[in-house]
């Protein structure tokens, strides 16, 4: 374990720009998916002033849906952000390396579910920022509105832009995710070195489409008849679960290859 902390000290230290970047980058693209996918609640913040003087406004308001494409910003990010870290296997003197095949392994794991929680949280307080902007502006103001509307049964709804935040803290279950389809990154990286990420990423969607099709036509139709959520949850999974094993079997074997 020793070893496997030291070679994280090393990688990290050699990228601390990856402090800055990854809150910026990520802060960036949130900020532009919110005015090209969530228009409305883009300008909800930035007219607030207005909207808060029309009950109409206010009622519409309250019917804002959460901005739950940003699961994508969650799940892709990190693979960019390893583009940009030099893969240290392509270099000869990290074999040389005192340190163990499977230690170097699980190291490249840990950089990489560092780089991924690090951006999940960043992603989800960016989502809490947005929640708690629209409850302090607009929460009050929403509610005397339905109550001088004579919606008295009314009620902010739990997928609603107001709970933004709390959404958003399901993203954690995709870290299964991540490890999943993280040895194809490391596959593409290894053999297309100039164009890993659109690689990496190219694989994970010819796996993801192959698996769609596959079970089209083994259910024909008919997977709503399996009473077994727990089967349907496992095959639909096998389909990347077993090719990513492989990967990571595959990736190993060529570390030891590579040790002097």
């Amino acid at each position: 374990m020793k070893n496997i902390i030291q070679y994280l000290k090393c990688v990290f230290a050699s990228n601390k720009y990856l402090l800055f970047a990854i809150p910026l980058i990520a802060f960036v693209l949130f900020g532009v998916g919110l005015y090209f996918l969530s228009s409305p609640v883009f300008d909800g913040i930035i007219n607030s002033s207005s909207i808060i003087k029309s009950d109409e406004a206010l009622i519409s308001t309250s019917r804002l849906r959460d901005i739950n494409w940003t699961v994508a910003l969650v799940i892709v990010l990190p693979f960019f952000y390893l583009t940009i870290i030099p893969i240290n296997f392509k270099k000869s003197y990290d074999f040389i390396l005192p340190i163990k095949t499977s230690q170097k392994l699980i190291t490249y794991c840990f950089i990489g579910l560092i780089i991924y929680l690090y951006n999940l949280l960043v992603v989800l307080g960016l989502n809490y920022i947005v929640e708690l902007f629209y409850k302090q502006t607009y929460w009050n103001a929403i509610m005397e509105a339905f109550d001088r509307k004579g919606h008295l049964y009314l009620t902010i709804e739990k997928d609603s832009i107001f709970y933004s935040g709390k959404n958003a803290l399901q993203y954690f279950i995709t870290v299964g995710i991540f490890l999943m389809f993280f040895p194809f990154y490391l596959v593409a990286s290894l053999y297309f070195k100039k164009y890993s990420f659109l690689i990496s990423l190219a694989l994970i969607l010819t796996f993801m489409i192959f698996g769609t099709y596959l079970g089209s036509k083994i259910w024909t139709g008919n997977s709503n008849l399996i009473s077994n959520q727990t089967y349907i949850f496992l095959y639909k999974w096998l389909i990347i679960f077993i090719p990513a094993v492989l990967c990571y079997i595959g990736f190993y074997f060529f570390l030891k290859e590579k040790e002097v």
